[in-house]
Formats: structure tokens, C-alpha cells, sequence
């Protein structure tokens, strides 16, 4: 009888340094307290008294969704000029190239600068500028609507991409659940179908299962952000993994933000046995004290996975991307090639 050689734990140095492709995570929710902080000096601001930080780090928990989106939105009113975009973009490509995460698909809300006086084309240029500093860690953009901005959120979003000079994968739709609904924002697939480009929905984090239907049914969503709400609706689950629609989880997030009570109460073990198709994602990392190695730590822990079930999960990731076959193929060699490594005998 044959052992798998990766049918065993992972260790911390392997989770650090295998080949990774990441999701769901927001480029203004990935500024770190120094960067944010610096930001802030450069416009002759007292960064503690701009940004409630706590001990130089950003707060683990908040009272309410509302709360985390304050805090957010004061780190991403630092960001003013293109310098400062290409600034948090350089600082982001290097943060997932630590991680040896091979590509990202890193969700932006492009509209908020525009119609905060910014001209498209020096957003655009300052995103690529920022890329290109650790091009070994390729990232395209999600370019979201905001659901609390209403339908016109969406027209807008879908007229600025379509004259964007930019690596655009997809649309996306986040902010508050409990707002606009999904069928307001058919516009966004339309666009996407037109465009060829994919359609990631926030839903199911802060708001019941049915959202997590009604991005699938009224919006034709390729991907669910979230979506852990999904746990409590059986026939959901059924038709989750049915059509192996993936689901881009978040643990620590759905943690810090009081959508489970703690990590060891977090649906992600249930979903994985029951065969949804999940990935693992950070979100906004330094606003949830977490980077996506972390993350996948948390996975592995709750799920009891082993390094074959981690390489799978960065597989359906490679699988979920809204990147061509050819790159999809390139990234999913990257991850056999390191795989056949692991379980190789030294010598």
C-alpha cells in the first residue's frame, strides 16, 4: 500500500511558501497601518488623530458592519492623488508576492476616486505603475459597484470600465446587503457578458441565504463572495454544489465582523465536507489582523485538511479565476510543479 506523501498537515513554512492564487480581497481594505499612516503625513495630516488606530494596528473587532465600513472609509479618503494609488498598489503587489501568491483577482471601487474630482486615465496608469513594481505576483481588478449607491452605482461602473486602460477581470458588486437589491444591477452582467469578463456578488455574509439565490437567479453571478449564509438553507447547499458554484469564504472577516461567533463556530469545515465549491480568501487584510497564509492556516486547522487538500483549495482557485486558459493552465502547472516538489524525497 502506497502513502501519499502530501496526505499529512502542512507545516507553517510550507503554507508560507506554496504557490497561491487569491480572489476576493479589496485593494483600499489591504492598506496597512504604516502605509496608511505615511499617506496621511504626506498630506500634513496627524495620522492618529485621521485614523482610529489602536496600538499602531488596526482594531481586531468592531461593533457592526457599519463600524468596520467608518474605519474603512477614513483609510481610503488618505488615498488623494495617483502617486498615493500607486503608492498602496506597489505596497499591496508586494505584500501577496511575500506570500507567493502567483495571481489575484483584487476588488476596486474605481468610481469613488473619479467622483472624487480624479480624471480616469492617471487612476488607471497609477494601478499599473503600482503592478508592475513585483510583477511576479500578477493582479487584475475586480471593478465593483456599491449596492448602497443604488442602480445609477451600477450604469456608471460599467460605463467607466468600458473605457478603462486597465487589467480588468471582472465586475463585482459589494456594500450593504440589506440595501439596493441584486436585480437592480442586471446591468453589470450584461456588461460583463458583453465584454467577456466575469461577475463576483457579494452575499450571504451579512444578509440571509436568499441573497445568495438571488445573485445566482437575477444576476447570473459566476462567483459568491461570502456566502456563508448559505449553511442554513439545505436545498442551497444542494444546488451550491450541484453546479460547483464557487464560494470565495473569508474566515477571519465573517469572524471580526460578528457573522460567526468565533473561528472553531465558522461554517467553513460543513461547507468543505458537504462539497461546496470553496475558496480561501483574506478580504482586507490588515483591517482583520490576517494575510492570506493565515487564512489558509485557519482552514487547515477547522478542516483538519492535509497539504494535498490546501494545494486543491489554491486548484479551485486557479479553476474559479477570471483569466484566460492558457494563464489558467500556467498557474495550475505552478501548483502540480511545487506539489511534485513537496513529495519528493530530498537527494
Amino acid at each position: 500500500m502506497t502513502t501519499d506523501p502530501l496526505d499529512r498537515p502542512p507545516t507553517a513554512d510550507e503554507l508560507a511558501v506554496l504557490p497561491k492564487v487569491e480572489l476576493h480581497v479589496h485593494l483600499e481594505g489591504s492598506i496597512e497601518a504604516e502605509t496608511a499612516k505615511a499617506l496621511a503625513r504626506r498630506h500634513g495630516e496627524d495620522p492618529e488623530v485621521v485614523l482610529p488606530l489602536v496600538d499602531g494596528a488596526y482594531p481586531p473587532r468592531y461593533d457592526d458592519f457599519m463600524d468596520f465600513v467608518r474605519l474603512y472609509l477614513a483609510v481610503t479618503r488618505q488615498v488623494r492623488t495617483p502617486d498615493d494609488l500607486a503608492t498602496v498598489a506597489a505596497a499591496f503587489a508586494r505584500q501577496q508576492a511575500e506570500q507567493h501568491v502567483l495571481y489575484t483577482e483584487v476588488t476596486f471601487t474605481a468610481l469613488t476616486l473619479v467622483r472624487n474630482g480624479w480624471e480616469p486615465a492617471p487612476m488607471w496608469q497609477a494601478l499599473r505603475d503600482g503592478f508592475a513594481e513585483h510583477p511576479e505576483a500578477e493582479i487584475r481588478l475586480i471593478v465593483d459597484a456599491v449596492r448602497d449607491s443604488g442602480a445609477e452605482h451600477g450604469w456608471a461602473t460599467v460605463r467607466l470600465v468600458e473605457d478603462a486602460d486597465a487589467p480588468v477581470a471582472a465586475f463585482g458588486l459589494a456594500g450593504d446587503e440589506r440595501t439596493t437589491a441584486a436585480r437592480d444591477f442586471v446591468m453589470l452582467r450584461e456588461a460583463a457578458d458583453r465584454l467577456g469578463l466575469g461577475l463576483a456578488v457579494h452575499a450571504g455574509e451579512t444578509g440571509p441565504a436568499q441573497n445568495v439565490r438571488d445573485a445566482l437567479d437575477d444576476l447570473g453571478a459566476d462567483r459568491i463572495g461570502h456566502g456563508v449564509a448559505a449553511i442554513r438553507d439545505d436545498a442551497l447547499l444542494d444546488r451550491l454544489v450541484r453546479d460547483a458554484v464557487p464560494l470565495e469564504v473569508c474566515p477571519s472577516s465573517n469572524v471580526v465582523l460578528q457573522v460567526a461567533a468565533s473561528l472553531d463556530e465558522h461554517p467553513f469545515p460543513e461547507l468543505y465536507r458537504r462539497g461546496v465549491n470553496v475558496t480561501v480568501n483574506s478580504d482586507d487584510p490588515p483591517l482583520f489582523a490576517t494575510r492570506l497564509t493565515d487564512e489558509l492556516a485557519h482552514a487547515t486547522r477547522l478542516a483538519d485538511l492535509s497539504l494535498q487538500d490546501v494545494l486543491d483549495l489554491q486548484r479551485r482557485a486557479a479553476r474559479a479565476a477570471f483569466v484566460t486558459e492558457p494563464g489558467r493552465q500556467r498557474l495550475l502547472s505552478a501548483i502540480d510543479a511545487w506539489a511534485y516538489s513537496a513529495a519528493s524525497p530530498p537527494g
